[in-house]
Protein backbone atom coordinates (compact mmCIF):
# COMPACT_ATOMS: atom_id res chain seq x y z
CA UNK A 1 0.00 0.00 0.00
CA UNK A 2 1.27 3.97 -0.93
CA UNK A 3 2.60 5.52 2.21
CA UNK A 4 0.34 8.42 0.44
CA UNK A 5 -2.99 6.64 0.73
CA UNK A 6 -2.47 5.10 4.36
CA UNK A 7 -1.81 8.66 5.16
CA UNK A 8 -5.28 9.47 3.67
CA UNK A 9 -6.82 6.57 5.17
CA UNK A 10 -5.64 6.75 8.26
CA UNK A 11 -6.32 10.60 8.48
CA UNK A 12 -10.01 10.02 7.83
CA UNK A 13 -10.39 7.26 10.12
CA UNK A 14 -8.86 9.66 12.90
CA UNK A 15 -11.69 12.34 11.58
CA UNK A 16 -14.69 9.51 12.49
CA UNK A 17 -13.71 8.89 15.47
CA UNK A 18 -13.34 12.66 16.43
CA UNK A 19 -16.64 13.58 14.83
CA UNK A 20 -18.22 10.79 17.02
CA UNK A 21 -16.46 11.68 20.68
CA UNK A 22 -17.10 15.83 20.05
CA UNK A 23 -20.68 14.94 18.82
CA UNK A 24 -20.87 12.87 22.23
CA UNK A 25 -19.14 15.36 23.86
CA UNK A 26 -17.18 13.49 25.39
CA UNK A 27 -14.33 15.70 24.22
CA UNK A 28 -15.06 19.69 24.60
CA UNK A 29 -14.22 21.07 21.13
CA UNK A 30 -17.11 22.81 19.51
CA UNK A 31 -16.34 22.57 15.97
CA UNK A 32 -18.82 21.96 12.95
CA UNK A 33 -17.84 19.00 10.65
CA UNK A 34 -17.45 21.38 7.92
CA UNK A 35 -15.27 23.66 9.97
CA UNK A 36 -13.46 20.37 11.01
CA UNK A 37 -12.80 18.83 7.45
CA UNK A 38 -12.15 21.97 5.69
CA UNK A 39 -9.21 23.23 8.68
CA UNK A 40 -7.77 19.62 7.94
CA UNK A 41 -7.67 19.72 3.78
CA UNK A 42 -6.00 23.73 4.34
CA UNK A 43 -3.69 22.43 7.07
CA UNK A 44 -2.33 19.56 5.16
CA UNK A 45 -2.31 21.92 2.07
CA UNK A 46 -0.39 24.17 3.86
CA UNK A 47 2.12 21.45 5.09
CA UNK A 48 2.34 19.90 1.81
CA UNK A 49 2.33 23.21 -0.20
CA UNK A 50 5.35 23.89 2.47
CA UNK A 51 7.50 20.53 2.09
CA UNK A 52 7.51 21.46 -1.61
CA UNK A 53 8.09 25.04 -1.47
CA UNK A 54 5.37 25.82 -3.22
CA UNK A 55 4.24 29.35 -1.98
CA UNK A 56 0.93 30.39 -3.75
CA UNK A 57 -0.78 26.98 -1.97
CA UNK A 58 0.94 27.34 1.44
CA UNK A 59 -0.42 31.28 1.10
CA UNK A 60 -3.75 30.67 0.51
CA UNK A 61 -3.90 27.33 2.58
CA UNK A 62 -3.27 29.87 5.41
CA UNK A 63 -5.33 32.38 4.14
CA UNK A 64 -8.57 30.36 3.91
CA UNK A 65 -7.27 29.13 7.60
CA UNK A 66 -7.87 32.69 8.74
CA UNK A 67 -11.10 33.31 7.43
CA UNK A 68 -12.79 29.85 8.37
CA UNK A 69 -11.19 31.15 12.39
CA UNK A 70 -12.01 35.08 11.55
CA UNK A 71 -13.82 35.39 14.94
CA UNK A 72 -11.89 33.52 17.55
CA UNK A 73 -8.84 35.54 16.04
CA UNK A 74 -10.72 39.01 15.99
CA UNK A 75 -9.97 39.23 12.44
CA UNK A 76 -13.26 39.65 10.62
CA UNK A 77 -12.41 43.33 9.71
CA UNK A 78 -9.74 41.76 6.90
CA UNK A 79 -11.96 38.93 5.92
CA UNK A 80 -12.43 37.71 3.38
CA UNK A 81 -11.54 39.77 0.84
CA UNK A 82 -8.06 41.64 2.48
CA UNK A 83 -6.43 38.47 3.52
CA UNK A 84 -7.23 36.78 0.20
CA UNK A 85 -6.21 39.89 -2.06
CA UNK A 86 -3.10 39.67 0.40
CA UNK A 87 -2.30 36.31 -0.15
CA UNK A 88 -2.61 36.89 -3.72
CA UNK A 89 -0.05 39.85 -3.39
CA UNK A 90 1.96 38.07 -1.78
CA UNK A 91 2.22 34.78 -3.81
CA UNK A 92 3.18 36.94 -7.07
CA UNK A 93 6.25 38.50 -5.09
CA UNK A 94 7.33 35.25 -3.80
CA UNK A 95 7.06 34.30 -7.68
CA UNK A 96 9.41 37.40 -9.38
CA UNK A 97 11.88 36.72 -5.65
CA UNK A 98 12.08 32.78 -6.45
CA UNK A 99 10.93 32.11 -10.03
CA UNK A 100 10.54 28.23 -10.26
CA UNK A 101 13.25 26.02 -11.86
CA UNK A 102 11.94 25.30 -15.49
CA UNK A 103 12.83 21.88 -15.27
CA UNK A 104 10.24 21.68 -12.48
CA UNK A 105 11.59 18.52 -10.70
CA UNK A 106 11.72 19.63 -7.67
CA UNK A 107 9.77 17.07 -6.13
CA UNK A 108 8.55 14.47 -8.95
CA UNK A 109 11.13 11.92 -7.80
CA UNK A 110 9.13 11.31 -4.87
CA UNK A 111 6.09 10.16 -6.40
CA UNK A 112 6.39 6.56 -7.68
CA UNK A 113 3.01 6.46 -9.79
CA UNK A 114 4.42 7.46 -13.56
CA UNK A 115 2.79 6.74 -16.84
CA UNK A 116 3.32 7.62 -19.87
CA UNK A 117 -0.21 8.03 -22.14
CA UNK A 118 -0.56 7.52 -25.67
CA UNK A 119 -4.52 7.38 -25.88
CA UNK A 120 -6.37 10.09 -27.74
CA UNK A 121 -8.89 10.30 -25.56
CA UNK A 122 -7.22 11.05 -22.53
CA UNK A 123 -8.67 9.95 -18.78
CA UNK A 124 -6.91 9.53 -15.48
CA UNK A 125 -8.20 9.53 -12.69
CA UNK A 126 -6.59 9.17 -9.25
CA UNK A 127 -7.68 8.80 -5.72
CA UNK A 128 -6.16 9.08 -1.88
CA UNK A 129 -2.86 9.26 -3.90
CA UNK A 130 -0.48 10.37 -6.04
CA UNK A 131 0.99 9.94 -9.73
CA UNK A 132 2.69 11.68 -12.57
CA UNK A 133 1.11 11.06 -16.31
CA UNK A 134 3.28 12.00 -19.34
CA UNK A 135 0.86 12.32 -22.22
CA UNK A 136 2.61 11.78 -25.58
CA UNK A 137 -0.59 11.73 -27.49
CA UNK A 138 0.11 13.17 -30.80
CA UNK A 139 -3.66 13.40 -31.88
CA UNK A 140 -5.83 14.37 -28.92
CA UNK A 141 -9.29 15.13 -28.70
CA UNK A 142 -10.60 14.96 -25.11
CA UNK A 143 -9.36 15.31 -22.17
CA UNK A 144 -10.68 13.88 -18.65
CA UNK A 145 -8.97 14.33 -15.23
CA UNK A 146 -10.60 13.59 -11.94
CA UNK A 147 -8.83 13.98 -8.43
CA UNK A 148 -10.39 13.03 -5.42
CA UNK A 149 -8.15 14.23 -2.61
CA UNK A 150 -4.88 13.23 -4.17
CA UNK A 151 -1.96 15.31 -5.95
CA UNK A 152 -0.90 14.95 -9.57
CA UNK A 153 1.62 15.93 -12.20
CA UNK A 154 0.66 15.87 -15.77
CA UNK A 155 2.91 16.81 -18.30
CA UNK A 156 1.85 17.77 -21.63
CA UNK A 157 4.89 19.20 -23.49
CA UNK A 158 5.46 16.42 -25.53
CA UNK A 159 1.79 16.15 -26.97
CA UNK A 160 -0.25 17.32 -29.62
CA UNK A 161 -3.90 18.24 -30.14
CA UNK A 162 -6.47 17.10 -33.01
CA UNK A 163 -7.95 20.69 -33.88
CA UNK A 164 -7.07 24.52 -32.88
CA UNK A 165 -9.28 23.59 -29.37
CA UNK A 166 -9.56 20.92 -26.79
CA UNK A 167 -11.67 20.34 -24.27
CA UNK A 168 -10.02 19.68 -20.56
CA UNK A 169 -12.67 18.58 -18.03
CA UNK A 170 -11.40 18.48 -14.87
CA UNK A 171 -13.49 17.00 -11.57
CA UNK A 172 -11.57 17.66 -8.75
CA UNK A 173 -12.11 17.76 -4.64
CA UNK A 174 -9.97 18.38 -1.50
CA UNK A 175 -7.29 17.81 -4.15
CA UNK A 176 -3.93 19.53 -6.13
CA UNK A 177 -3.24 19.55 -9.69
CA UNK A 178 -0.44 21.05 -11.99
CA UNK A 179 -0.29 20.98 -15.31
CA UNK A 180 2.43 21.42 -17.61
CA UNK A 181 1.91 23.04 -20.93
CA UNK A 182 3.47 23.80 -24.04
CA UNK A 183 4.44 27.84 -24.68
CA UNK A 184 2.04 27.77 -27.30
CA UNK A 185 -1.03 26.88 -26.13
CA UNK A 186 -3.50 29.04 -24.58
CA UNK A 187 -5.40 27.58 -21.47
CA UNK A 188 -9.03 29.21 -20.60
CA UNK A 189 -10.48 28.59 -17.73
CA UNK A 190 -13.93 27.85 -17.68
CA UNK A 191 -14.67 25.89 -14.55
CA UNK A 192 -17.27 26.00 -11.75
CA UNK A 193 -15.22 26.40 -8.70
CA UNK A 194 -16.02 26.95 -4.96
CA UNK A 195 -12.83 27.76 -2.63
CA UNK A 196 -10.46 26.67 -5.40
CA UNK A 197 -8.08 28.20 -6.91
CA UNK A 198 -6.41 28.12 -10.29
CA UNK A 199 -2.63 29.90 -10.82
CA UNK A 200 -1.70 30.34 -14.35
CA UNK A 201 1.48 31.38 -15.31
CA UNK A 202 1.78 34.57 -17.81
CA UNK A 203 1.48 33.86 -21.22
CA UNK A 204 2.27 35.07 -24.64
CA UNK A 205 -0.85 35.58 -26.87
CA UNK A 206 1.66 36.48 -29.82
CA UNK A 207 2.70 32.67 -30.56
CA UNK A 208 -1.17 30.82 -29.83
CA UNK A 209 -1.08 28.13 -31.61
CA UNK A 210 -3.79 26.00 -29.80
CA UNK A 211 -6.01 26.17 -27.16
CA UNK A 212 -7.02 24.42 -23.88
CA UNK A 213 -10.15 25.08 -22.39
CA UNK A 214 -10.89 24.13 -18.73
CA UNK A 215 -13.83 22.44 -17.85
CA UNK A 216 -16.07 20.53 -15.12
CA UNK A 217 -16.17 20.97 -11.55
CA UNK A 218 -13.33 21.81 -9.32
CA UNK A 219 -14.39 21.91 -4.54
CA UNK A 220 -11.25 22.86 -2.39
CA UNK A 221 -8.75 22.54 -4.43
CA UNK A 222 -5.85 24.13 -6.19
CA UNK A 223 -4.62 24.11 -10.18
CA UNK A 224 -1.10 25.15 -11.54
CA UNK A 225 -0.62 26.12 -14.62
CA UNK A 226 3.10 25.89 -15.73
CA UNK A 227 4.33 26.66 -19.29
CA UNK A 228 7.20 24.74 -20.39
Amino acid sequence: MKKSKMFWGVLFIALAVLLIVTQLGLVNIHMSIWTLLLTVFFGVSALSSLLHKRATGFLFSIAFLIIIYDEPLGLEAITPWTVLIAALLASIGCHILFPSSKKHTHYAQDIQDKKTVKDGHVDIKESFGSCIRYIDSQNMEYITITNRVGMMKIYFDQADIKGQEINCYLYMSCAMLELYIPKTWKVKNCTDSVLSYIDMEMFDHNIVEHTMILKGKINLSEVKIIYV
